[in-house]
C-alpha cells in the first residue's frame, strides 16, 4: 500500500476520518495497534469491552501484556501466576485469542522479557524468580544483590533501585530459562505475534551481574600461543552485554519461527537508535538487519514534537530506507493531549512508517472522549 502523503492521499485521508466518528485514524496505515497492559484482562468482561472498542476504532493489532513482572497471564507450569489471578483458574490469553479469532483483530502476546519486580513489597509467590533466583538478578556492582536490604531501602526511597529489579541478561541460566518460557508459550497457543518489551538493560551502569561479569572476564583471559586472535576477537564490555541481549532475541526468533512460522515478532525499543544501542544495550538495527525482529515498535513517548522528529530523524539517517515500512512507531496518550497525540501521528504517517501503536487502552477507558478527540487532529 502507497502510504505517500501527497495532496490527493491526505484528502482521502480527511474523508476516512470522517465517515465514523468512532475511527481513531486513517487505514493508511497498515498496522493500527494498541498497548493493552495486563490488568485490563483479568475478567471476560474485561476482555469483551476491549475488542469492542479495538473493533469500533478501527485497530488491527493488539499487543495484550500477558507477562508483566515474572508472572503469567496464561497457563503456565514455569511461571508464577499473576496474583490478580490467585483466586481464579481463568486463562486471559486464551480467553482472548478465542474471542478475537473471531475478527479481523490480531493478537500479540505482550512479554516484559528481563524486568523482574517494581514494587517495595516481597512477591506474593513463592516461587517468584526474585525470591528463588536471586543470583540472576542484574546489578550496578559486581557483588551479588541482597534483595531483602533493597527492598527496604525502596520502602524508604521507590527510587532507589531505579526501575526496581531486572534479570541479568548476560547470566547464562537467564537466557536458558526465558527460552524454556517461551517455548512453553508457544505449544500451549496458536499466536498471531510475540512482542517483546523491556529487552534491556536497566540503564547505562547495569550489566554488572556477577556471574554474567565472570564469563566475560573468563572469556577474555589470554589464550597461550593465540595472542594476535586474541586481539582480534576480543569484545568490549559493552560489546559483550550487547550481545547478551542480541544472542537472546536471535536464538528465540529461530525457536519462535520453528514453533510458528507465522507468528510476528516485535520489539519495544528505545526511540533515539544511538541511545538505545549505547545506554540500553538495544541495537534494535541489528535486530531488524538480521531478521530476529519482524517489528521495530519504537517508543517515542516524547510530549515535545522537536524531540519527536528528532527521533525520527535519527532513525532515517541511521537506517536503510528499505527498513521504514517494518518500523511501527509508538506514541503515547496518557502524557499529552489529543491534539499533541494527533499531530505526532500525522507526523509519522508522512515519513512512511509502517504503522503506529498507541500507548495505551488504559487512557481510553478511563477518558472515554479521548479517542472522539485524537481525530479532529489528523486533517
Amino acid at each position: 500500500m502507497n502510504r505517500k502523503w501527497n495532496t490527493f492521499g491526505r484528502a482521502t485521508i480527511v474523508a476516512l476520518l470522517f465517515l465514523s466518528s468512532t475511527i481513531l485514524y486513517s487505514e493508511s496505515f497498515d498496522v493500527r495497534a494498541l498497548w493493552v497492559v495486563r490488568d485490563h484482562i483479568i475478567t471476560k468482561e474485561k476482555i469483551d469491552s476491549i475488542l469492542e472498542f479495538a473493533e469500533a476504532n478501527n485497530y488491527n493489532h493488539l499487543f495484550v501484556q500477558i507477562r508483566g513482572r515474572a508472572d503469567a497471564y496464561y497457563s503456565s507450569r514455569l511461571v508464577p501466576r499473576s496474583h490478580l489471578l490467585s483466586t481464579t483458574d481463568f486463562d486471559p490469553l486464551g480467553y482472548i485469542l478465542k474471542k478475537a479469532h473471531k475478527t479481523d483483530i490480531k493478537i500479540h502476546a505482550w512479554f516484559n522479557v528481563y524486568y523482574l519486580w517494581s514494587s517495595p513489597q516481597i512477591p506474593s509467590q513463592s516461587d517468584h524468580l526474585l525470591l528463588s533466583h536471586p543470583t540472576w538478578v542484574d546489578t550496578k556492582s559486581p557483588d551479588p544483590v541482597d534483595i531483602a536490604n533493597t527492598l527496604e531501602k525502596m520502602r524508604i526511597n521507590r527510587q532507589s533501585n531505579g526501575e526496581g529489579f531486572y534479570l541479568a541478561p548476560t547470566h547464562p541460566e537467564v537466557d536458558a530459562h526465558l527460552q524454556n518460557v517461551i517455548t512453553e508459550l508457544l505449544q500451549n497457543y496458536r499466536l498471531d505475534g510475540i512482542h517483546f518489551d523491556y529487552i534491556r538493560y536497566h540503564d547505562l551502569d547495569w550489566g554488572m551481574n556477577p556471574i554474567g561479569l565472570k564469563y566475560f572476564l573468563n572469556f577474555n583471559k589470554s589464550m597461550p600461543g593465540l595472542p594476535s586472535l586474541e586481539l582480534i576477537e576480543k569484545p568490549s564490555f559493552s560489546e559483550y552485554k550487547r550481545q547478551a541481549i542480541t544472542q537472546f532475541i536471535s536464538k528465540a526468533s529461530t525457536r519462535i519461527k520453528a514453533y510458528q512460522p507465522n507468528c510476528i515478532i516485535s520489539a519495544a525499543v528505545k526511540p533515539n537508535l544511538l541511545q538505545a544501542r549505547n545506554i540500553f544495550g538495544q541495537e534494535w538495527d541489528v535486530w531488524l538487519a538480521g531478521g530476529y525482529i519482524d517489528w521495530a515498535v519504537p517508543m517515542n513517548y516524547s510530549k515535545d514534537l522537536n524531540r519527536f522528529d528528532k527521533n525520527i530523524k535519527i532513525m532515517k539517517e541511521n537506517l536503510p530506507e528499505k527498513y521504514m515500512d517494518r518500523i511501527i512507531m509508538g506514541i503515547a496518550t496518557y502524557n499529552q493531549s489529543a491534539k499533541k497525540a494527533g499531530k505526532k501521528i500525522y507526523h509519522t504517517g508522512k515519513n512512511d512508517f509502517g504503522g503506529i501503536s498507541i500507548f495505551s487502552y488504559t487512557v481510553f477507558k478511563e477518558e472515554p472522549a479521548y479517542a472522539n478527540k485524537l481525530i479532529k487532529y489528523l486533517e
